[in-house]
């Protein structure tokens, strides 16, 4: 090739070189090419040297070296400077021609400085996702950790709960029993009608804390996986029936009135008896609880589909969504108008909704101040 052949290569829109093998000097750029590297006026004039625009010297001796293994150079990604400094990233490919006798090299350049910096920028992103992704699965780590230590200490506990609470019963069924002679003058006349009544507080004390603990062992022991349900058919029209006049003094005391609805269908499910009964007789003894002098409550149940629905509602005092928080929480006390609100051991609403779970069912509590409060109970008829 001759120079007066290097001179067609003008019009090419690419930028194209032409340059010596050896000793690297620029024996023609075509006007794309000094626009590239910031050239004024007629390059070919310059006594320029290609290894000038090379970032990296080693850039140009690997692409000579992959020259002589393969006879050519194939879009090589080499970072170029211009002539002002603008540093720039191009895809060169060289083919090894003869200018004036003498081994030159024939170089197109493409541009793919855009195309670098979003590889860089997606290299960045990349590794900053997996910084993040390394982070948190550290965190992930740290909570399942965390997470076996407060399962571990929760299973602790309600060990410590359960043994405590059975070692508690037995002296305190001897306080109860006592107490209960020593009130009603079984064995002689105490002396006189003081200690008469400190007995009678001293048993009505003893069974609270006798149900406090009942409670707090029945709790445990669900949260410790350690209840076991004795499933049989239940008939729940007759278990509801039962609870009735075990709620009734307290209900007739407030000036409430009780009343059932379970229709003319057959109420059987299977569940355990003991557990199901705890479950109606805590809802129904809430209800009239949380119930002023003159107001109701409704208890009913049917079949639905595969389900048994029991509704107990009431037009008690109510309850707004802080205070159902706190009444669902375990020992929690709902600090309301009613004398006989703070009555209780404050694990009722927890138990029965661990029971219900127990039995595969689902528990949903509605409740609005001054107007009352409403509590559904679906469980499924058969146990699997």
């Amino acid at each position: 090739m001759t120079r007066a052949d290097a001179v067609l290569l003008e019009s090419v829109a690419s930028p194209i070189a032409i340059t010596t093998r050896d000793r690297g000097a620029v024996l023609f750029f075509n006007s794309a090419a000094r626009k590239f590297f910031d050239l004024p006026g007629e390059a070919t004039d310059l006594p320029l040297f290609a290894r000038a625009f090379y970032a990296d010297q080693r850039a140009r001796e690997g692409m000579l070296k992959e020259l002589d293994e393969t006879g050519a150079v194939v879009n090589r990604e080499i970072e170029f400077v211009s002539l002002s400094g603008r540093r720039f990233w191009g895809l060169l490919s060289a083919t090894p021609i003869l200018m004036e006798d003498e081994p030159s090299l024939l170089s197109s350049i493409v541009d793919i400085t855009q195309q670098k910096s979003r590889e860089a920028q997606i290299a960045q992103a990349t590794d900053q996702l997996r910084a993040q992704a390394a982070e948190t699965q550290l965190l992930n780590r740290e909570l399942q950790r965390q997470q076996q230590v407060a399962i571990a200490a929760n299973r602790a506990k309600s060990d410590f709960l359960a043994r405590m609470s059975h070692e508690l019963r037995s002296p305190l069924n001897a306080i109860l029993g006592f107490s209960e002679i020593i009130a009603d003058d079984l064995f002689g006349a105490a002396g006189t009608q003081r200690y008469q009544n400190y007995a009678q507080n001293i048993h009505d004390a003893g069974a609270h804390l006798l149900a406090l603990i009942n409670d707090i062992l029945d709790l445990s022991k669900v949260e410790a996986g350690r209840m076991e349900l004795k499933t049989e058919p239940v008939d729940v029209k007759e278990l509801v029936r039962s609870c009735l006049p075990l709620v009734a003094p307290l209900a007739e005391r407030r000036g409430v009135q009780v009343t059932v609805d379970l229709g003319h269908h057959d109420l059987t499910i299977d569940a355990d008896r003991l557990r199901l009964r705890q479950i109606v007789l805590n809802i129904l003894t809430n209800a009239v609880k949380f119930t002023l002098a003159g107001g109701s409550v409704v208890a009913t149940a049917e079949i639905q589909g595969d389900e048994l629905v029991l509704d107990v509602a009431d037009s008690g005092i109510g309850m707004s969504q802080e205070q159902l928080e706190v009444a669902l929480q375990p020992f929690g006390q709902v600090v309301t108008e009613s004398p006989y609100a703070q009555v209780g051991t404050g694990l009722g609403l927890p138990i029965v909704v661990s029971l219900v779970e127990l039995h595969g069912g689902e528990f949903e509590i509605d409740s609005t101040p001054n107007i009352g409060t409403r509590v559904t109970i679906r469980l499924p008829r058969q146990q699997p």
